[in-house]
């Protein structure tokens, strides 16, 4: 799948813009705060109908208009497909969906639009907390799974309530008799949660070890941790060892007013020779590794869509050295369309791009 054409209105600072989009890769230049992230933003809206940015949709409109509307073509195999989608984030937000000038719905946008979004704040996946890593699994298992994504938004409205009833159970008893019937909501919604990810995790460690190798000639290890302890074969025994595992904290929970147990305190490790790149990895180690799960991102959507996604690299070439940044734009050569910020064109092998200059808003397809 490619984008040959896009248009954006009262998209973050564009007004109005329709472009064009050569085969291949494409090289979006320009000083920092002219639009090319914004650009890219609007690709994996497309694509996900939210922002790798911000979690308020309301953000994405030009700066006092009510709504905005991204659209684009889209060619695979010599089938052409439109895309289009209106916001409206005053009083609320209401989108229009279509797709070929019929009304649609998320997953069907979702399945013949994937992008794969990466950029230099996607190193937090490495370096930063668990929840950053519960993020990432939670975002690629939402893409390929409309009901995980009702499930997480279930199990984290449920982990709110019991907390709050450990709380007030501690000031006043009578409020543990509730406990049982959320408890139950809780292992059977989260044992569903942790079964996915663990299976997700698996083919991350063989997908990302085959990338890392590449990128770092080295090895890594991709395990997901859960406080159930080890997590047993099947939804059973997942949600047996999730329930003895409860109740052995039942009184700690109690006395704190928290849930001790659950995927919301699950860690995805990423590892290389038994040390974890969060805390020993090297500047390089870890972009190497981020880069190989965003590699295994690629290709599960095309295994999940049979198609394969657009790659958006937001100003990353930058971090990488000449060695890697080779590599990543050889992706190129596998069939991906790449389209790719940066401040410079100096690193780039720009035989390889189209070029366009951002300023302020507008385009220009030729490098000044």
């Amino acid at each position: 799948m490619r984008f040959s054409f896009v248009y954006l209105n009262n998209f973050r600072n564009y007004r109005k813009l329709e472009l064009e989009i050569p085969k291949g890769a494409s090289l979006f230049i320009g000083k920092n705060a002219q639009g090319k992230t914004n650009l890219l933003e609007a690709f994996y809206y497309l694509s996900s109908l939210s922002s790798p940015r911000s979690e308020k949709e309301s953000d994405l409109a030009y700066w006092g208009e009510t709504s905005f509307s991204v659209g684009a073509r889209l060619e695979e195999a010599g089938a052409t497909n439109t895309i289009e989608v209106e916001t409206r984030v005053i009083p609320s937000v209401r989108r229009t969906i279509r797709i070929n000038d019929r009304a649609a719905k998320r997953q069907e946008l979702l399945s013949i639009c994937p992008c794969v979004y990466f950029s230099p704040d996607d190193l937090y996946i490495a370096k930063g907390s668990s929840s950053v890593r519960r993020s990432f699994m939670d975002s690629l298992l939402s893409r390929q799974d409309p009901v995980y994504s009702r499930q997480l938004s279930r199990y984290n409205s449920t982990v709110s309530r019991r907390n709050m009833v450990l709380k007030r159970a501690n000031q006043d008893p009578s409020w543990a008799k509730s406990l049982d019937s959320i408890d139950e909501l809780l292992i059977n919604i989260g044992s569903e949660i942790i079964e996915k990810r663990s299976l997700l995790a698996e083919k991350l460690d063989t997908l990302v070890k085959e990338s890392y190798r590449l990128m770092s000639m080295d090895g890594c290890e991709i395990r997901y941790i859960s406080t159930i302890g080890d997590i047993p074969d099947g939804i059973t025994g997942i949600r047996e060892e999730f329930s003895t595992k409860l109740k052995s904290v039942s009184k700690e929970e109690r006395a704190r007013g928290i849930t001790l147990m659950g995927p919301h305190r699950d860690e995805l490790l990423l590892s290389f020779h038994g040390k974890t790149f969060r805390y020993f990895g090297s500047q390089g180690q870890q972009r190497s590794v981020v880069l190989g799960l965003k590699m295994a991102e690629a290709h599960i959507l095309e295994e999940t869509f049979n198609t394969k996604p657009v790659l958006l690299l937001d100003d990353v070439l930058s971090e990488l050295d000449s060695d890697r940044r080779t590599k990543v734009v050889s992706l190129c050569d596998m069939g991906y369309q790449i389209l790719m910020t940066s401040t410079e064109a100096s690193g780039v092998d720009q035989s390889r791009f189209s070029r366009f200059v951002v300023e302020n808003g507008t385009l220009y397809t030729e490098v000044l």
